[in-house]
Parts: C-alpha cells; sequence; structure tokens
C-alpha cells in the first residue's frame, strides 16, 4: 500500500510539474512572439515595394520583393549615412574599450579589502549614490565645456568612463574570485598591478564581457549627448541622423521627379533605415552571447 500510495504521489508531482513546465515555456514563447514579430514585420516592408506597403498588404513577408529601399540610402544618403556610420563605429569600438578598461581598473581596488585599499568604503558610497541620482542635465553640461570638450567624440566618450552599473557589476565579481589565487602571485613577488593584470583580468572575461555589451549598445544607441555636445554635422553619430532622415526633413528630388520616384520618404524607407541601425547589434552579440550570460548571473549562487 505505501508503495503505490509512493508512486501515486510521484505520479501526481510528474503531472503538476509537466503542467508547469508547459505554463513557463506557453509564456516565454508568447514573449518571444511579441519580440520577434515586430522585427520580421520591418524586415518585410524594408523589402518590399513602397506601393505594397502603403497599401497594408505586408505582414511578415516581403511583397514585390526589391533592394530599392536600401539603394535609396546609397543613392541619395550615402556620404551623410557613411560619414554617421563610421562616426558611430569609432565611438563604439573606442568607448566600449575605454569603460571596460577603467570599470575594471576601479572595480579591482573596491573589492580588496579595508587594509589594503581604505578608500574603498567613501568611493563605493559615491558610486551608489551617483547609481540612485542622476546628473543634473545644465551642471553637467557647463562641465563639458569647461573642459573644452564641445564638439568632440571625447564628449561622448568620456562621460561614459565610469558607469555605476557596471562598475558594481565588475566589482562583484572581484569579489568572487578565490583569495588564494592572490596569495599565490603575492609570493612570487607580484605587485597589486600584477595582482589585477595577471590574476583579476584573466579570470573575468565573462563580466567584462557583459559590460562590452552593456555599453556598446549604449554607444551605438547615443542620442541625447550628441545633440547636446556635438555641433558639427561631420562629427554627428548615427541616431541623430536617423532621427532627421525620419521626421522627412526633406528629399533632393523635386517636382516631377519626387512624384515619379517610388522610393522616397515613405514607410518601406524607414524600415530600411531602421534595419540598417539594429542588424549590425544584432550581428555582434551572438558571438558575445555565452559571457553575457554568465556575466549577468554573477553573484546569483552562493557556493
Amino acid at each position: 500500500m505505501k508503495m503505490l500510495k509512493k508512486s501515486g504521489y510521484f505520479r501526481k508531482l510528474r503531472r503538476e510539474s509537466l503542467r508547469s513546465t508547459i505554463v513557463v515555456y506557453t509564456f516565454l514563447l508568447l514573449i518571444t512572439l511579441l519580440m520577434i514579430l515586430p522585427f520580421l514585420h520591418e524586415l518585410a516592408k524594408s523589402f518590399s515595394y513602397p506601393t505594397e506597403v502603403e497599401a497594408g498588404r505586408v505582414s511578415l513577408l516581403p511583397k514585390r520583393f526589391t533592394f530599392g529601399n536600401y539603394y535609396y540610402f546609397w543613392r541619395k544618403q550615402s556620404e551623410q549615412l557613411g560619414r554617421a556610420f563610421l562616426n558611430t563605429i569609432y565611438i563604439t569600438v573606442v568607448g566600449t574599450a575605454w569603460t571596460v578598461f577603467n570599470t575594471a581598473l576601479l572595480a579591482f581596488p573596491l573589492s580588496r579589502s579595508k587594509k589594503e585599499f581604505r578608500l574603498g568604503v567613501p568611493i563605493l558610497m559615491i558610486v551608489i549614490f551617483c547609481f540612485v541620482f542622476q546628473r543634473p542635465v545644465i551642471p553637467y553640461f557647463l562641465t563639458v565645456k569647461a573642459y573644452g570638450l564641445m564638439d568632440t567624440r571625447a564628449a561622448l566618450i568620456l562621460s561614459h568612463t565610469i558607469v555605476p552599473f557596471y562598475l558594481l557589476l565588475v566589482l562583484t565579481f572581484f569579489r568572487g574570485l578565490p583569495e588564494d589565487l592572490f596569495d599565490a602571485c603575492r609570493i612570487d613577488g607580484g605587485s597589486d598591478f600584477h595582482l589585477f593584470w595577471h590574476v583579476a583580468l584573466p579570470l573575468s572575461k565573462a563580466s567584462l564581457a557583459s559590460v562590452a555589451i552593456f555599453s556598446g549598445v549604449t554607444m551605438w544607441n547615443l542620442f541625447f549627448h550628441p545633440m547636446l555636445f556635438i555641433r558639427s554635422s561631420d562629427l554627428m553619430p548615427l541616431q541623430p541622423i536617423v532621427r532627421s532622415i525620419m521626421r522627412g526633413t526633406g528629399d533632393v528630388l523635386k517636382g516631377n521627379l519626387l512624384d515619379n520616384d517610388p522610393f522616397r520618404e515613405t514607410e518601406s524607407i524607414k524600415s530600411a533605415l531602421i534595419m540598417l541601425t539594429i542588424i549590425p547589434v544584432a550581428v555582434v552579440y551572438p558571438f558575445l552571447q555565452k559571457y553575457f550570460t554568465k556575466g549577468t548571473m554573477v553573484g546569483a549562487i552562493k557556493s
């Protein structure tokens, strides 16, 4: 009897577990569809003929497939968009490397004990304060102007040197490293720099890759800072240029030429522009996904 009761209990438990699994996976599937379907819709519009898009006949598959929407930018916006792409790539690559290095450089001493770094607690309190309260815009603008950084790419890069959230992420990872590794380095005559460069950094690839992803996406999508600090169109990154095109600030073609050209400021053109700004990030992300998953799980499991 006891064996029958136990077997019946386990069958009931398995059924409940199966139901829970079905509910969870169904919920995750719905969330995934909510994210993927709009992307596929915009992708289909970008490869569809403008008249098909204007008529509302495009859903998830292109209608009258064409590259004309992308050729439109090559024909009319290639110089402006090309310059903006190069500016954004430069800001993203240099800014991400700068942010990751300085974040690790500050997180390491903060992760050490009070005996090794006495200023750790005061600095950490300042970091937490900056994490909770946002910087005022006017003093921020006046500070950047006072340092002579207006209308320079450095104004966009240096303003993201230390981000509190990234710092706390790397700090948590450094604190989880075994102290025996650092003791072994000290026995071999290693200095504090050796502890950081030869022990902490090689073991923190997952955490730093997560910071690189967060920082790279932030740098790629910069909009407010360029509008605030950049005045020259030659230094303007991609997102403000995309905004000006999306708002339809003008078309090179005039009169009958505009009327006869189906590839102009239409919804299909805007969809193609959206794809041009999304695809570079979407291509890079899968290569860093495994590090991103490990890095964001830092501190979630206690041994």
